[in-house]
């Protein structure tokens, strides 16, 4: 990843709604908090063609979903600025154990099946039926709630990027939470 997208300048404006909407932050009143939040809107896009055909990639999945399995830590869904980290979800699937930790959308159907927000099942089938040329080791999850999705891009990010990057993936299936 290179750099941060965020404009600098939009610092200025996050910090000023930081400051006029923290009653409202801490109250959870998410309408009246982001009633004059600073958007960002961006012109260009990252997003790249593939280099082979879906039948010859390896594809990986990063979901906004929230999803922790195993003894990795829950998101904090609680923390009125976001969880800026994430977590790596091995490819064996079916998960035996997971949790959602999300305070932002509906959690109670990937509660039941993590597929509707990780559809880690649904990967695992294109590729055994030659749809796709393989999954990835690994895949991604985090929490999508970000006002400030700077201390994403810095950390988390390129983090993520590295890992695709080691496990040589051609393509990422975004799903959001």
């Amino acid at each position: 990843m290179n750099g941060n997208p965020v404009p600098q300048q939009w610092g200025t404006s996050y910090e000023a709604w930081i400051e006029r909407s923290q009653d409202a932050l801490r109250a959870r009143d998410w309408s009246t908090a982001f009633k004059e939040y600073p958007w960002l809107n961006f012109s260009d896009s990252p997003l790249t063609p593939l280099r082979h055909s879906l039948a010859d990639s390896r594809i990986a999945l990063i979901s906004s979903g929230g999803i922790s399995v195993g003894d990795q830590n829950p998101f904090d869904a609680e923390d009125p600025l976001g969880d800026h980290s994430f977590r790596v979800v091995a490819a064996e699937g079916p998960l035996r154990s997971w949790r959602v930790d999300h305070a932002h959308y509906d959690v109670g159907p990937p509660r039941v099946d993590y597929n509707t927000v990780f559809p880690l099942d649904a990967l695992s089938a294109l590729a055994a039926q030659g749809v796709i040329g393989a999954i990835a080791p690994e895949h991604y999850t985090f929490m999508g709630y970000q006002p400030d999705p700077r201390p994403f891009y810095e950390i988390s990010a390129p983090s993520i990027a590295d890992g695709l990057s080691k496990h040589q993936v051609d393509g990422v299936l975004l799903v959001p939470g």
